[in-house]
């Protein structure tokens, strides 16, 4: 199995007023192959969003090095970094009365550029995320009539067409009613049982015991305190530590 993606001894984190640099995040290691979705989880502040930028190349690392197919991350130019990774994460612009398929079709801008003609092979992906997400039936309907559900299917249907090996969401289930975030997972596991690969932040430990193939569980000031299946991971010893809760909330969580 091919390895999509491996931190080296990563530490990352932001500059203050000061431009100090503050740490959130210290010597991980981490791998991820394809075919794999991987679910970051933890209580706020344990750096999960950092850890996804950093994985992306969004946010260099303060040490170490991030690996994407082998090429060290920070030599990516913009449009080579775009057919290996692609974004979704919480904070987003309102949208634009595009349509479904217009906004889809965004994706491939990252590949080509906004003033790139559209090729049949773009149209061709578009059509392909919009069958995938379930979204053929809307493409012609403008993003601000549908609902949270259907827009956030949206955004992932233009990750899909932009054709990355590796999908990083940020609570992608955020906001969302059960049957909605439910079908946000399911979309999300059948594209990486095809051959791709996802990272995933959530707060719903009970889509990651569903879907997750890996769970990395972070901690504030600690980083990746367990790394393994869902079974070896979300047991109530280690998230009682973890989220400092009680078995009985743990239980909750997680049934």
């Amino acid at each position: 199995m091919k390895t999509i993606l491996e931190l080296r001894g990563v530490s990352a984190g932001y500059g203050g007023r000061s431009n100090r640099v503050k740490p959130i995040l210290q010597n991980i290691n981490l791998s991820v192959q394809e075919g794999e979705l991987l679910v970051l989880a933890g209580p706020n502040g344990s750096g999960k969003t950092t850890l996804l930028k950093t994985a992306g190349g969004l946010l260099s690392p303060l040490e170490g090095s991030v690996l994407i197919k082998g090429k060290e991350s920070r030599t990516l130019k913009s449009r080579e970094r775009a057919k290996l990774t692609a974004f979704l994460f919480q904070v987003r612009d309102a949208p634009w009365s595009f349509t479904v398929r217009e906004t889809v079709a965004q994706g491939r801008f990252a590949r080509s550029g906004w003033l790139g003609s559209e090729t049949r092979e773009d149209r061709k992906a578009t059509e392909n995320a919009l069958h995938k997400a379930e979204l053929t039936h809307l493409a012609e309907s403008p993003v601000t009539e549908i609902s949270g559900g259907e827009l956030q299917r949206v955004y992932i249907a233009r990750s899909i067409a932009q054709g990355a090996d590796l999908l990083l969401l940020d609570e992608p289930e955020n906001s969302l009613d059960p049957k909605y975030a439910y079908m946000i997972l399911q979309l999300l596991q059948t594209i990486v049982r095809e051959g791709r690969s996802a990272i995933v932040s959530l707060h719903d430990l009970r889509l990651a015991s569903r879907f997750a193939d890996r769970v990395a569980l972070l901690a504030p000031s600690q980083g990746i305190v367990a790394l393994g299946t869902p079974d070896q991971v979300l047991t109530k010893e280690t998230l009682g530590k973890t989220f400092d809760v009680s078995p009985e909330l743990i239980e909750s969580m997680v049934l």
